[in-house]
């Protein structure tokens, strides 16, 4: 559902699409702001024939009058921001961040993108309703998002850090990349990567990569009803009897036995 805030001529929205889906050609007086959220799709832009894929994490910012163009062959869903007639300062901070006579995609780690949807969502919630000097709220939003891609967009290009390869460690458990992977996507060699990731985690990847298994899992238990065996899976063990052992190791009690103890024997196992 779009959200129209008429006096400084905004719209907002998150928008899903659950299968082939194609936007023509067009363009806007405004300025666009569109983020993937989750699925994936394509982008092209003017003379510019080349398809760009989008994933999620990614931020397109188009300027006004450029004429570009979405489409998808599957599920997608995105936050998308148009603002028009911005104030010096305003436009000057969006041309920082983007050419004026082009497009430009960026990317946002999954811990960043998890953030600015938290926060569209409550720009949402916000202009929903009635509000004392609407326009200022609304400038202070836009200007509130501007920064936030400036300052926390991230070039797919640029190697990762440290802190993002235990972010890729936290959300890719199922399948753990080797430690030279990690090191090599960090432009690192193995033994800095290591040395780096322990001075800042105080552990090595390894144990991070356990102590991140042993949180998510105790999540599992303690919030789902999911089965023992589909969270051992969801957390990269093989087997049932692999993780029960390793989380008796790990708790001291059987993954059934903690679970009881968080829930009461109410739960299907």
């Amino acid at each position: 559902m779009w959200k129209y805030i008429d006096h400084v001529q905004v719209s907002t929205a998150i928008r899903g699409h659950q299968g082939q889906w194609d936007m023509p050609y067009h363009s806007h007086v405004s300025i666009e702001i569109s983020t993937v959220l989750d699925g994936g799709g394509g982008f092209a832009w003017g003379a510019d024939e080349e398809a760009h894929v989008l994933e999620p994490g990614d931020v397109v910012l188009i300027p006004s009058s450029i004429l570009h163009r979405f489409w998808t062959k599957g599920a997608i869903r995105f936050a998308v921001l148009h603002a028009g007639h911005f104030n010096k300062e305003m436009t000057e901070l969006f041309h920082t961040i983007v050419p004026e006579d082009k497009p430009r995609i960026l990317h946002l780690s999954a811990m960043d993108l998890d953030m600015y949807e938290s926060m569209f969502r409550n720009w949402l919630r916000a202009v929903s309703q009635p509000l004392r000097e609407r326009e200022k709220v609304v400038n202070t939003w836009i200007r509130l998002f501007l920064l936030t891609l400036l300052q926390q967009s991230d070039a797919k290009t640029k190697p990762l850090s440290v802190m993002n390869a235990a972010e890729y460690i936290r959300t890719n458990m199922k399948q753990a990349l080797p430690i030279q992977e990690l090191a090599r996507l960090s432009g690192l060699s193995e033994s800095s990567f290591r040395r780096l990731f322990h001075e800042t985690y105080g552990v090595s990847p390894k144990q991070y990569l356990q102590q991140a298994r042993l949180t998510e899992a105790k999540f599992l238990l303690r919030s789902s009803t999911k089965s023992i065996q589909l969270i051992s899976e969801q957390i990269g063990f093989l087997s049932i009897h692999a993780f029960s052992s390793w989380f008796q190791k790990m708790e001291g009690t059987s993954p059934n036995e903690w679970r009881k103890q968080q829930q009461g024997d109410q739960l299907p196992l």
